[in-house]
Parts: structure tokens; C-alpha cells; sequence
């Protein structure tokens, strides 16, 4: 049962703050944590305003990250090759490497695109009607698979140093760089987002119908 009002429910409400760094739980007018020194808020200050900054940069560069090269491809003898993320993974499939294709498919254009989503969902329902645990377990799945969003970028780094002599070369294009931006961006927006908000505004409409 929804709780009334006036009985206070929550860690601020009772007058305390829960560290995040730390998980310690200290009296909410201090600015500090005694224990691991960070700075104290009882919710992410302008938590939703930030991480819609961060998705509308990564919305922006998906675009080119997904149409840009990310790799130029040089043997002796041949033309240069120049790769975007779709034809890599185009690539490596023809080739036979179905498990390399599905793993960078998922990395590379699933997951971002699936984080923007998730994240525009958050950020364009911030007052639930319902008890917002769907939404908890997406952020926190997003928030999860952030860190493993960077392989494409890593495959390309190692291809780059380790393909460099006098028959062949790659160098990497304008794409990865935009990739990698939008991945740092997602992270960046996962990170500002507060989920404890949508409890707030589902707690205030749950009050709001029982009074």
C-alpha cells in the first residue's frame, strides 16, 4: 500500500542523505561524507536537465558514427578500403565470422541504440503512475553494459597499432572518434539521471490520489 503523506518513507525524508560513492548514511545538511569525502546531495542536482544534454549530443552523433568510415584499409596493390561500422560487420559475416559480426553488431549498434532509447523513455516519463520497478531494472541494466560499449573502439586501436608496415596499414577514420563521443555521452547520461526521482513523483501522485 502506497504510503500516506505525512509518514515519511525515505532516507531524505528523515532527515538523512546516502552517500553514493560509499553507501554511508549521514544527516542531510552535511556537504561532505566523513567517510569517503565526497560531496552529499539528497538527489543528483539538476539530474534531469544534465542527462538530457548528454542523450541529445549522443542522439547527434549516432548519425555519424554510424555513416562516417571508422577504418581506411591500405595494401600494396589494392585501393584503399574504407570501412563504416555497418560494412565491417557486413564484412565479417560474408567472411564467415558469424560470432565476431553478432558480437560487434551488439556492441556497436544494438546496445547504443538501445541505451538512447531506454533513456529517452526515463527522460520523457519522469512522473509514473504506476511503481516505477520496470524502469528501475532498465536503468540499471543500462547502466550495466555501459562499460562494454567501447569494443568497437578497442578492436580498432589494436588493429591500427598492430597493422603497420610496408604491405599494409589502418588508420581510423572520423567515425570511431564519433562513436566513442556517443558512448561517452550515453555514459555520461546514465550517470547524471537520478532513478530516486521517479520514486519521488510516483510517491507525490500516489499521495495525491489518497488524500
Amino acid at each position: 500500500m502506497p504510503t500516506l503523506k505525512n509518514e515519511p518513507d525515505t532516507c531524505r525524508e528523515y532527515g538523512f542523505c546516502n552517500c553514493l560513492e560509499c553507501g554511508a548514511v549521514v544527516k542531510k545538511d552535511i556537504t561532505l561524507c566523513p567517510r569517503c569525502h565526497s560531496h552529499l546531495h539528497s538527489r543528483k542536482p539538476k539530474s534531469l536537465q544534465k542527462s538530457w544534454m548528454f542523450l541529445i549530443t549522443s542522439i547527434i552523433l549516432f548519425f555519424p558514427a554510424n555513416l562516417l568510415p571508422i577504418t581506411y584499409t591500405r595494401t600494396i596493390g589494392q585501393p584503399v578500403q574504407v570501412d563504416t561500422i555497418m560494412s565491417s560487420i557486413l564484412f565479417l559475416w560474408h567472411h564467415g565470422s558469424y560470432a565476431v559480426a553478432s558480437i560487434i553488431f551488439v556492441a556497436s549498434i544494438f546496445t547504443p541504440f538501445f541505451k538512447i532509447a531506454v533513456l529517452l523513455y526515463l527522460l520523457t516519463h519522469p512522473a509514473p503512475k504506476r511503481p516505477p520497478v520496470i524502469q528501475t531494472k532498465l536503468y540499471r541494466f543500462i547502466h550495466f553494459v555501459g562499460r562494454w560499449s567501447m569494443i568497437d573502439v578497442f578492436v580498432v586501436a589494436l588493429l591500427g597499432a598492430l597493422v603497420q608496415n610496408n604491405l599494409a596499414s589502418i588508420t581510423p577514420g572520423a567515425g570511431i572518434f564519433a562513436f566513442a563521443a556517443v558512448v561517452v555521452a550515453t555514459m555520461f547520461a546514465t550517470e547524471q539521471f537520478d532513478i530516486r526521482i521517479l520514486w519521488d513523483k510516483y510517491r507525490d501522485y500516489s499521495c495525491k490520489n489518497q488524500s
